[in-house]
């Protein structure tokens, strides 16, 4: 079934995607934050950030792999990664009415999830998972 192999790959770029985007950050902080608008005044920054940042994407991309591994269903990675994608919407979405401004780093932020979840429900709309009930 193609929905299958769609989704199969969905979860696998998600994974790789969140584990790429971690490491990518990891590997030079200083541009990383940077490229947000950030800086830290110390080294107890940075490893704040290597904590929040880093280890959350490169977790968040080894749950998705590791709930396909162990369940042999894409489903459940799909879920989880849509979940966060919708996570990261909505945060990004307080945080610009809190700020009172959405810049256009955070638009194209915002573009990009918007569609990676807009596949992700689809896929899991099209493979009757969002429809079944579960007893």
């Amino acid at each position: 079934m193609k929905i299958n192999m769609f989704g199969k790959i969905y979860i696998a770029l998600m994974s790789i995607y969140f584990v790429i985007s971690g490491f990518n950050a990891l590997l030079d902080i200083d541009a990383k934050l940077a490229r947000i608008g950030l800086s830290a005044i110390d080294s107890d920054g940075k490893i704040a950030f290597i904590l929040i940042y880093c280890s959350l994407m490169i977790g968040i991309g080894i749950s998705i792999a590791l709930l396909y591994y162990f369940s042999k269903k894409w489903e459940y990675s799909a879920l989880l990664a849509s979940t966060i994608i919708a996570s990261f919407i909505s945060f990004r979405l307080v945080g610009a009415y809190m700020v009172g401004d959405l810049s256009n780093t955070q638009l194209s932020f915002l573009g990009v999830e918007l569609l990676e979840l807009a596949i992700g429900i689809f896929l899991l709309y099209k493979s009757g998972s969002l429809s079944q009930k579960y007893a």
